[in-house]
């Protein structure tokens, strides 16, 4: 599934159409459905954060469904996190 088919998905299980999401993220809705629809790359980062509150899912997972990491990198990050963690204390 490519992220378009996953942001719709999402919207689907929570009720809203694409419109209604640009709308709650505070969004132009035709840059919205420009992002989501007629460019090739997937929507930038900070539209993800934006999104994810109203899609139900974490702004990490919205990150992961479009590209922008790889489940690798969040096990590195949280890898990296509590080995920085225990030099602390």
């Amino acid at each position: 599934m490519d992220f378009r088919d996953y942001l719709k998905e999402r919207c689907r299980e929570r009720g809203i159409s694409l419109h209604r999401l640009a709308l709650l993220c505070d969004l132009n809705q035709i840059y919205f459905y420009q992002a989501v629809n007629k460019n090739k790359e997937n929507p930038p980062p900070w539209v993800l954060r934006r999104a994810a509150p109203h899609l139900g899912v974490s702004y990490i997972d919205l990150m992961i469904a479009a590209g922008y990491l790889s489940d690798d990198d969040v096990r590195e990050w949280r890898g990296g996190a509590v080995a920085g963690a225990a030099r602390l204390s």
